[in-house]
């Protein structure tokens, strides 16, 4: 059976494009750098429109980061050593996240749902807290001076560049130094990404480019050109690149392949002066590679769903592990598990937080047997819809015609530890 899935799923192209999506962008303004006023600006999805989403308890704001689940906004304060928190609809201050940081620059969610902080320090090391706040330790067991970019590999190991010293430095796993992945063509390294090649993407406040580096740290040449004082960097939901480009007070947007587009943020608008984080906040949750896992509704526990979410391929896989529809009688016997356990399997493709699935009925085989080989029927079983509301809620809407079956289930997760993936990814 795995076989042929597996099969089946290589046969198949990936060719759903994200949906039109709602978003806002939210913009950290930084004009006199350590001086005041300071604002987190946020515009709509056409990048206009804009209104102060803060303008309190800020003292150099130097990154965004939105925590979905808990309805929190993170602001790192370079000169204040805090990461402060806010509500995330109505920017009202609640209270010091993290404290005692020197120069706290970006923050990302890691591979393991933990918190990284860089900092701005003379020999500074990556710390990690946990999602309340609470500290975890110095990750990284190498400090550099003035962090301001991170990323990571599909290995889960993490890339930190470092201004003063004109480097992308290498951490593996566990935070062990792996030396200079980067150490030429670079001016002044501020925030780095993987594109979808695998590539490493810099963005060089100093030179005014995004310099690419292929995989061994080779530089490849110039990805975007003609920017200044460009820092903060986030992505469209359709993949369009945004930088806050503070030589022109502006955010600028660039296609997935570098080629620019527009001035998505119009030079001041807002009172935009030098934009130092972009971040854009998607308002629906997009399918990702943190939804895999198992799923069940609780009022049917024993019945449920694994999810499997191949991203390349915009495509999903779900098991339904359930029951038959009446219990058989209690002289039925079986030889391996219980008379009344079922299971079926569905694939298709997905847009944004939706999946359209196909649902099979596999048969024929023995335990641990080639022989008889098992098959999947060719015509469709039935229908189902999956949308994920959050990244811990969702919704199966079901429809067999055959046996008349069709309803709705709401799903949630059976533990919770890929919540805040989902949220880094979505």
């Amino acid at each position: 059976m795995l076989t042929r899935i597996a099969i089946a799923l290589a046969a198949l192209v990936g060719a759903a494009c994200l949906q039109a999506q709602d978003y806002q962008v939210y913009v950290s303004d930084t004009p006199n750098f350590g001086l005041p006023p300071w604002q987190i600006l946020m515009y709509d999805r056409d990048g206009r429109n804009p209104e102060i989403f803060i303008d309190q308890h800020l003292d150099w704001p130097h990154d965004i980061l939105f925590l979905e689940e808990a309805g929190t906004v993170l602001v790192s304060n370079f000169n204040s050593g805090r990461v402060e928190r806010f509500d995330a609809e109505t920017g009202q201050h609640i209270d010091t996240f993290a404290s005692g940081i020197p120069g706290p620059t970006r923050m990302k969610i890691g591979p393991d749902g933990l918190l990284y902080v860089l900092s701005a320090s003379a020999n500074a090391r990556v710390k990690r807290y946990q999602l309340d706040g609470a500290f975890v330790d110095d990750f990284t067991n190498l400090g550099l001076p003035r962090c301001l970019g991170l990323a990571w590999d599909d290995r889960g190991y993490l890339y930190v560049s470092s201004y003063d010293l004109q480097i992308v430095r290498l951490f593996d796993r566990d935070g062990i130094d792996r030396g200079n992945f980067v150490s030429t063509n670079l001016n002044g390294p501020a925030n780095i990404w993987f594109d979808a090649s695998g590539d490493l993407l810099v963005l060089d406040y100093d030179a005014g480019v995004v310099a690419r580096f292929d995989q061994e740290g080779r530089y490849q040449g110039d990805f975007i050109q003609g920017l200044a004082q460009a820092e903060g960097v986030d992505f469209l939901p359709d993949g369009t690149i945004l930088i806050g480009n503070g030589g022109t007070s502006a955010v600028k947007s660039f296609t997935a392949e570098g080629a620019f587009v527009e001035d998505f943020v119009t030079s001041g608008l807002g009172g935009l002066s030098q934009p130092s984080a972009v971040v854009v906040r998607v308002d629906e949750v997009n399918i990702n590679p943190g939804m895999a896992d198992a799923w069940f509704d609780p009022s049917t526990n024993g019945q449920g769903f694994l999810i499997t979410v191949f991203p390349d391929r915009e495509e999903l896989f779900v098991a339904w592990f359930t029951y038959d529809t009446e219990r058989p009688p209690d002289d039925v016997t079986a030889h391996l598990g219980e008379p009344g356990h079922r299971w079926l399997t569905a694939q298709g493709p997905f847009e944004g937080s939706t999946a359209e699935l196909t649902v099979s009925l596999t048969r024929g085989g023995v335990f641990d047997s080639a022989q008889p080989p098992a098959e999947t029927d060719p015509d469709s079983y039935g229908t189902l819809t999956l949308e994920f509301l959050t990244c811990n809620e969702g919704r199966v809407t079901y429809d067999i015609p055959s046996l008349g079956l069709a309803g709705e289930i709401p799903i949630q997760r059976i533990v919770e530890d890929n919540v805040t993936l989902c949220e880094a990814l979505r």
